[in-house]
């Protein structure tokens, strides 16, 4: 199934596509996503499917962005085979099959540049998070630490007050267990 049905909507930018996609039915969005390399905007369709159905990760929308561009340059092939080998075609119905095969070989370069620039901006977007994730988990694990040996040090001063008797076993064993159920 082609999307040809956007031609009655004004496309001016990236944000009217977005609108057009979010006001189609979900059946819509299902089958223009299982034709995505028919798409004049693929990487929004995609987007708008796994914001729907699925919740991929930016690595698995890759991945899928990979395969779809795969596939594209697949069925060009395929199709640049079948024209090559109906030599009995008129003029006509030839320069029908290049013009078709010029604009999907266009189709597919122009999917796998977004791909690349997109992957490139994932990419650069995951190192950042990933460094900063390390950093706070190094930072929670310094203060774990830290806390955990204050509260032991506060135990064994409570212990210390049980033994001199300036509080009884059963303040030292409720104050021990809250100190415990910190760490």
């Amino acid at each position: 199934m082609r999307l040809h049905r956007i031609k009655h909507v004004e496309i001016k930018s990236e944000k009217s596509i977005n609108e057009y996609l979010r006001a189609l039915p979900d059946d819509t969005i299902i089958k223009y996503y299982l034709d995505v390399e028919y798409s004049p905007f693929p990487i929004l369709l995609i987007e708008e499917y796994t914001r729907r159905f699925k919740r991929k990760t930016k690595d698995e929308i890759i991945k899928d962005l990979k395969t779809q561009a795969r596939l594209a340059q697949k069925k060009t092939h395929e199709l640049g085979k079948m024209a090559k080998k109906h030599k009995i075609l008129d003029d006509i119905t030839r320069e029908k099959s290049e013009e078709i095969i010029r604009h999907a070989k266009k189709s597919g370069y122009h999917i796998s540049e977004v791909i690349a620039r997109k992957g490139s901006i994932i990419g650069s977007e995951l190192k950042k998070k990933t460094k900063s994730g390390i950093k706070t988990g190094i930072n929670t694990g310094k203060n774990l630490k830290d806390s955990s040996q204050k509260e032991l040090a506060l135990l064994e001063k409570l212990g210390d007050l049980q033994k001199a008797g300036i509080i009884t076993n059963k303040e030292f064993q409720e104050k021990k267990k809250k100190i415990l159920n910190k760490i």
